[in-house]
C-alpha cells in the first residue's frame, strides 16, 4: 500500500462531530456578537438622538440668552432715554429759573437805582411794571 493513511469511519464521524461542535460554538459566539452589535447600534441611535436634543436645547438657550441681552439692552436704552428727557426738562426749568432770577435782579437793581424824585413821586421803573404784569 501507499503512504496514504486510511481514515476509518469512526474517525470521520468523530471529526464531523468535533466540527459540528465547533460550528455550534462559533454560531453561539456569532449570536452573542450580533446581540452586542444590535445593542451598541441601539445605544448609538440613543446617543445621536441625545446629542441632537442637546444641540437643540443649546441653540434654544443661546436664543433665550440673546433675547434676554436684547431685552436688557432695550431696558437700558429706555432708561437712558428717560434720563436724557429728564435732563432736558430739568435744564429747561433751570434756564427759565436763571432768566427769572436775572430779571428779578434787574428789577431790584432798577428799584435801588431810582432817583429821589422818582421815589417821591412814586414813579416805578419799567422793569418793575413788566415784573408786576407777569
Amino acid at each position: 500500500m501507499t503512504n496514504e493513511k486510511i481514515i476509518s469511519k469512526e474517525d470521520l464521524e468523530l471529526k464531523i462531530k468535533d466540527l459540528k461542535s465547533e460550528l455550534d460554538n462559533s454560531q453561539k459566539e456569532l449570536d452573542v456578537l450580533k446581540k452586542d452589535f444590535y445593542t451598541c447600534q441601539g445605544r448609538l441611535k440613543e446617543i445621536r438622538k441625545e446629542k441632537k436634543e442637546l444641540a437643540d436645547d443649546l441653540k434654544e438657550f443661546e436664543m433665550m440668552k440673546l433675547d434676554l441681552d436684547l431685552l436688557n439692552a432695550q431696558k437700558l436704552q429706555d432708561d437712558n432715554n428717560r434720563i436724557q428727557h429728564r435732563i432736558h426738562i430739568t435744564k429747561k426749568f433751570l434756564d427759565e429759573a436763571r432768566k427769572d432770577i436775572e430779571f428779578r435782579d434787574k428789577v431790584i437793581e432798577d428799584l435801588v437805582k431810582r432817583k429821589f424824585t422818582d421815589r417821591s413821586r412814586n414813579i416805578l421803573p419799567k422793569s418793575y411794571i413788566v415784573y408786576k404784569n407777569k
